[in-house]
C-alpha cells in the first residue's frame, strides 16, 4: 500500500486477511459498490460464515467511515469466515513552520477524552525514525446513546523527517477476545512502515537519489 502526500510518500507491509480501503476512495458510489463486490469475490465463499451483504454492507460503512475522517490511508482485516476483527488507519497531522516533539505529541494523545483508564505508552525506535507507541482503551456510546461501547487501538506517532508533519497510524478493533493477537500483529506490521521522498513530479526517490520502481 503507498500514500502520496506532498513531497512524501509512506509504505507499510500488511500480512495476508487485509484489504486496502484506500483504493476505492476516489471511485463515485457506483464505482465503490462495484469494487466492494470485486472484493468480496475475491474470498472463499467456502470459507464464508458471514453473508456477502453483510461484508459488503461494513465494506461501505468503513469506506465512508474513511472520507468523513479524511484518512490519507485506511484498511479493514478480514479473518478467515469473513468476519472483519480490525480497522487502520492513517492520519497526518501539522503546521507550516511548527514542528511538534515527539513529548508534545505523546500530550495530545493522552488528552483524548474518550480514554479508558490508563494508557501503556512507550517509545520505540523504528526503522522510519523514533515514535511514539500508545496503547488504550477507548469507551463510546451506543445506538441512541444507550449502553457503551469499548474498543482498543494500539497508535504509532511518528516525526516525518525534513517536514513539519505527525504521522498517526492506528491500528484498533472491538474483538476483545483477540487482542493478544491483535497487539501483535499491529506491532508486527507498523515497524515495516517507510517514509520515501517524492521528487517535482510526485516520483518515489531512492536513497541513492534515484526514482524507486
Amino acid at each position: 500500500m503507498a500514500i502520496e502526500i506532498d513531497d512524501w510518500t509512506c509504505r507499510f507491509n500488511f500480512p495476508d486477511g487485509w484489504v486496502d480501503l484506500t483504493a476505492a476512495a476516489d471511485l463515485d458510489a457506483r464505482g465503490k459498490t462495484a469494487w466492494v463486490q470485486e472484493v468480496v469475490d475475491s474470498m472463499n465463499p467456502l470459507d464464508l460464515v458471514v453473508s456477502r451483504e453483510s461484508i459488503e454492507k461494513d465494506l461501505i460503512s468503513l469506506l465512508n467511515a474513511a472520507e468523513e475522517l479524511d484518512s490519507v490511508l485506511a484498511a479493514t482485516y478480514f479473518a478467515v469466515g469473513g468476519a472483519s476483527y480490525a480497522n487502520f488507519d492513517v492520519q497526518v497531522f501539522g503546521e507550516d513552520d511548527t514542528v511538534l516533539s515527539l513529548d508534545e505529541v505523546e500530550s495530545r494523545l493522552r488528552s483524548h477524552r474518550r480514554i479508558v483508564g490508563e494508557p501503556a505508552v512507550s517509545r520505540v525506535d523504528l526503522p522510519a525514525g523514533p515514535a511514539v507507541r500508545f496503547q488504550a482503551m477507548y469507551q463510546t456510546k451506543g445506538v441512541l446513546g444507550f449502553g457503551k461501547r469499548l474498543s482498543e487501538g494500539v497508535s504509532y506517532a511518528t516525526l516525518v523527517p525534513q517536514t513539519s508533519d505527525v504521522l498517526l497510524a492506528t491500528m484498533s478493533w472491538r474483538s476483545m477476545e483477540h487482542s493478544d493477537q491483535l497487539t501483535e500483529m499491529a506491532d508486527s506490521f507498523i515497524p515495516t512502515l517507510r517514509h520515501v521522498p517524492l521528487d517535482a513530479q510526485g516520483n518515489p526517490i531512492g536513497e541513492s537519489g534515484d526514482p524507486v520502481a
